[in-house]
């Protein structure tokens, strides 16, 4: 697929590095020469230096004949116009990154105006899904699947667990609950499991089922800590505006740290149910003072990386249940892991991940192509969601007699409501939704690319 992308920021170099991967022609176009040069010597693509809303820079950009184009630079109303420019010369589809929140309001009505086919706000999606950790506590991560009602959470057994040596061959009879382990990471390694693996205390260990299952394994191995009521959140930045908004209508309290004072007041008139603290919250005696360790969660939402991780790890230090971190540099994760910062919630990969999951399914247009894409493992695995129709190959066949592609893993067939977790005398029938989990080595498409091709 050709694809024009505008801006080689942070963004969107995580977009161009995850969309080169899977084999798509890439053009990236960026006003600033050093950035151009960056792309051009560590990246497998072609970018040019010049405004993405010049005419003649979008026609150097080959734009018309593209498939996509996406825009991602810092300024919302400069991606709203790359778009509109591009659709006028031709371009089958556009994405503009839109960040301002009036902004992101308005874009739901004007999407088909404009020639938007997909709007994206990475401090938005990184705001709900800070939102969602909280609504499960225990979790380093979850992912939905709406169509077929389940999700993926990632967890971290303990020493003394249930789950500690515990054989995935007696997962469900030994927790009493209806759900299948799909991946694990160990000691930096990721593994696709068979029913013979047994978990070790540390792993990460990804886990597929309803919320109801979910709960019930939560609760059987110790982590389901209480809902946070009481937040704290470190930073005044655009994921704090979100997630602030977010918690005061599920009925939370909120408490905002905001060192610059224009900032804080702007946040106190907008959000007056939150108490909001013209204050630093790196300092350690601030944070004492507004006693963050009685707190049941704390997020630290500043613009700078490293702040948010050693403000995490004081935080998990003096005992707040839940501490939450964003980050941009996603590779931070596995450093801090082991120092008490597990939790981290990226706005660009989320952003990367998103339009990853758009363009495959604009690749395929067929009855069966992909619904939901979620990157597991530090995005070494794929969890895709599919709709099961009449051109799957394999209807009706018992999946022990299917032969897949190796590290393909049925994680869970959803039918007529009902969450199954599949075993060998399962099938798949028409009208079903499926969970596949591939290791993203490989792309899979369709529903079919998931079986060996008959000779």
């Amino acid at each position: 697929m050709r694809i024009v992308l505008i801006g080689g920021g942070k963004v969107g170099y995580a977009i161009v590095r995850q969309l080169t991967r899977e084999g798509h022609d890439i053009i990236v176009v960026d006003s600033n020469r050093d950035v151009v040069e960056e792309i051009n010597n560590s990246l497998d693509v072609m970018a040019i230096c010049g405004n993405g809303a010049d005419l003649d820079v979008l026609n150097a950009a080959e734009a018309a004949s593209a498939d996509l184009l996406i825009a991602c630079t810092a300024q919302d109303e400069l991606n709203i116009l790359c778009c509109i420019f591009a659709r006028k010369l031709g371009c089958g589809n556009t994405i503009a990154r839109v960040r301002t929140p009036a902004y992101a309001e308005q874009m739901y009505y004007l999407k088909e105006e404009l020639g938007l086919s997909m709007t994206i706000n990475p401090e938005l999606n990184a705001a709900r899904e800070i939102f969602s950790l909280l609504e499960i506590p225990g979790v380093l991560r979850r992912d939905s699947f709406p169509k077929s009602r389940v999700e993926i959470v990632e967890i971290e057994p303990k020493p003394g667990s249930v789950l500690d040596g515990i054989q995935l061959f007696e997962f469900s009879k030994r927790l009493r609950c209806k759900a299948l382990v799909c991946a694990v990471k160990r000691e930096g390694k990721v593994i696709i499991p068979d029913g013979g693996f047994a978990i070790r205390a540390g792993d990460k260990v990804s886990i597929c089922g309803t919320i109801t299952e979910i709960a019930k394994i939560l609760r059987v191995t110790g982590l389901n800590l209480k809902r946070a009521k009481n937040v704290m959140i470190i930073g005044g930045s655009k994921v704090a505006d979100y997630l602030t908004y977010l918690l005061l209508k599920s009925g939370a309290r909120v408490k905002v740290l905001e060192t610059n004072a224009d900032k804080a007041v702007m946040f106190a008139k907008k959000y007056p149910d939150a108490e909001v603290v013209c204050a630093d919250g790196s300092s350690e005696e601030v944070l004492r003072s507004e006693h963050a360790d009685q707190m049941d969660a704390v997020a630290t939402l500043t613009n700078i990386d490293e702040e948010n991780l050693i403000l995490s790890m004081y935080l998990s230090h003096i005992g707040v249940p839940q501490v939450i971190t964003k980050v941009n540099r996603s590779e931070y994760g596995a450093l801090m892991a082991d120092k008490g910062v597990s939790r981290l919630v990226s706005p660009k990969k989320l952003c990367a991940d998103a339009i990853v999951g758009y363009v495959r399914a604009m690749q395929n247009t067929g009855d069966s192509s992909v619904l939901t894409l979620h990157h597991l493992v530090d995005g070494r695995v794929d969890a895709l969601e599919f709709d099961v129709t009449a051109s799957c190959r394999h209807l009706g066949v018992m999946l022990k007699d299917i032969k897949f592609k190796p590290n393909i893993l049925i994680a869970c067939i959803n039918r007529m409501g009902k969450a199954i977790v599949p075993g060998g005398f399962d099938s798949f029938e028409e009208g079903d939704t499926v969970i596949v989990i591939n290791s993203t080595d490989r792309v899979i498409l369709d529903l079919n690319d998931i079986f060996v091709t008959e000779a």
